[in-house]
């Protein structure tokens, strides 16, 4: 039982309310563009709360164009000359956006704000007292977005990265980061969490589109939000460029549905921006639609039937180490209840039936398929992630034939699974930095030679059995040394032998001064006490030490 549910969730608010009120504006403005456009697009063809629901799908978008054009001024121009402009025109387009969106407005839209709200409040505890963003996927991030704010006033615009690198991410963080005056690492925690509280709204479009049920759209939102505890576990693996995309391959397929060419490419292009490998989602569900509408009407419904078992049956079995890491969010009661409800729909909406499980078998075979021999067309962790989407949308269509009380109980039922089985708190597993470690790294910044080269721990990761192992990825707080230190980091094995006279030649002969040693379970382990020729201890916090190579001549 989460017990301390909400003081977690307080307490994160109350460390960064300034900035959750900044982004809190930021997303208001955006969903706020998106609404006006969908309902000039709509022409009344829509309801506002169907509106209103894709809209809070599709606030990246003017969010990200916004960025775009902050982060290309910036190497040319004064952060004033910058901010004053930019701050005008969003208020001049949301004075414009508000005079179209107040036609037919009604008291019944507070509803969706205040679940996203409620949403976002309980997420924030995902972020209670970490110092850093968890994984080592964040510090690559934060980088990036450093490199770009440092082009301010540098007359020149150069590549922040080796290469391509979830780019529209990165300039999103770093031109709210520019704007709120805040830490980039800061911006990247709480925006996370405004990016995982938005993902279930889209759901609501889907499924009152294809049942035309407020009922089923509520039990699919959610189904979307509490059912499994993914996506929203995903931020202890730092995953925030994938959240977003997610946020925008649902509203391309909202826009797909509206029939809008201009906007299907400009939410493509921007979901690919985000994240490469939404292009790979967005062609397997196009796929997936073509097939499925390829079926007669009256040959469907055994389709349908079939794909809802097998679904079901590919979800809850004792599948091997290689791939069952895959479905272990989704062995629960809820995955079995999304599967009979679906059973249920196959009668009414067997071609929507088929879609969806047609698109969760893409989804899940992409994570099989190498496109090298480091990576697959969809990563684990990712599918991970997304398999939620189609149960979900599979689970509001059955609830289209529940009578409304039933469908209410089995809402309560899913929320209250969620917060007696899911963690709403950060993940020991993930977090890589802890306050002590900033600590050492504010010391280390202070007292260290400019020269300094400090040793820190990495690992050989495989994050699945198809593909090679990524090498030379961090394994604790040492990950931020260069970063937050400005000292060089040299990588070693976390195993690495400290005692060894080889091992201290390397070091010497690599010029490295210093060790950073961390807590963690793949952090360096040495025994001091008996190679103090070699080795002192020169800072000292629980769970973290800064130790000074010695005898190198």
């Amino acid at each position: 039982m989460n017990n301390d549910l909400l003081i977690n969730s307080l307490r994160a608010l109350q460390q960064n309310w300034g900035l959750t009120l900044a982004l809190l504006a930021v997303i208001s403005w955006g969903a706020l563009l998106v609404f006006a456009a969908l309902k000039e697009i709509t022409d009344g063809g829509f309801d506002n709360a169907e509106i209103l629901a894709l809209a809070l799908g599709g606030w990246p978008l003017p969010v990200l164009l916004l960025s775009l054009t902050v982060i290309f001024l910036l190497p040319f121009s004064q952060s004033g000359f910058i901010f004053t402009p930019v701050s005008i025109f969003i208020i001049l387009s949301a004075v414009f956006a508000t005079y179209i969106a107040r036609k037919d407005f009604k008291p019944e839209l507070i509803l969706p704000v205040f679940i996203f709200l409620l949403l976002f409040f309980l997420r924030l505890g995902f972020i209670d007292g970490i110092s850093l963003p968890p994984y080592f996927d964040s510090a690559e991030h934060y980088r990036i977005i450093q490199n770009l704010l440092n082009l301010q006033g540098r007359r020149e615009f150069t590549w922040p990265a080796p290469a391509y690198y979830h780019i529209g991410y990165h300039i999103t963080i770093a031109a709210l980061a520019f704007f709120t005056d805040s830490s980039p690492a800061a911006v990247m925690l709480v925006f996370g969490q405004a990016a995982l509280a938005s993902i279930p709204f889209p759901v609501y479009f889907f499924t009152r589109r294809a049942t035309g049920s407020n009922t089923a759209a509520l039990f699919g939102l959610t189904l979307a939000a509490f059912g499994w505890y993914m996506p929203a576990h995903a931020v202890n693996w730092g995953k925030y460029p994938a959240l977003l995309s997610l946020l925008l391959i649902q509203f391309t397929l909202g826009a797909m549905m509206l029939k809008n060419r201009s906007l299907i490419a400009l939410a493509a292009i921007a979901s690919v921006l985000i994240h490469t490998r939404s292009v790979i989602v967005l062609c397997i569900t196009g796929f997936a639609w073509a097939l499925s509408n390829r079926i007669q009407y009256k040959q469907s419904l055994f389709p349908a039937l079939a794909a809802s078992m097998l679904g079901m049956a590919m979800l809850l079995g004792d599948w091997n180490q290689t791939i069952g890491p895959t479905f272990d969010p989704y062995r629960i009661p809820v995955t079995l209840l999304a599967g009979l409800l679906s059973v249920s729909a196959a009668r009414s909406f067997p071609r929507l039936v088929v879609f969806s499980n047609l698109a969760l078998l893409g989804i899940f075979a992409a994570s099989l398929i190498p496109v090298s021999a480091s990576y697959t067309l969809l990563d684990r962790p990712l599918v991970e992630m997304i398999l939620f989407l189609p149960l979900a949308f599979l689970g509001g269509l059955g609830a289209a034939h529940l009578p409304k009380f039933a469908a209410a109980l089995l809402a309560v039922a899913i929320v209250f699974y969620a917060l007696t089985n899911h963690r709403f708190t950060p993940s020991e597993c993930c977090q890589l930095a802890g306050r002590n470690d900033l600590a050492a790294l504010g010391w280390m910044k202070n007292k260290l030679p400019d020269n300094a080269r400090i040793a820190i721990a990495v690992a050989d990761l495989n994050v699945d059995s198809f593909s090679a192992p990524m090498p030379g990825t961090g394994t604790d707080a040492g990950i931020w040394v260069a970063l937050l230190t400005g000292r060089d980091s040299i990588p070693l094995p976390y195993f690495t032998d400290f005692l060894l006279p080889g091992t201290h030649e390397a070091l010497c002969s690599r010029q490295v001064t210093h060790i950073y040693i961390g807590s963690r379970p793949q952090s360096f382990r040495v025994d001091l006490g008996l190679s103090e020729a070699w080795y002192e201890v020169i800072m000292e916090f629980p769970g973290a030490q800064v130790v000074e190579v010695k005898g190198c001549k």
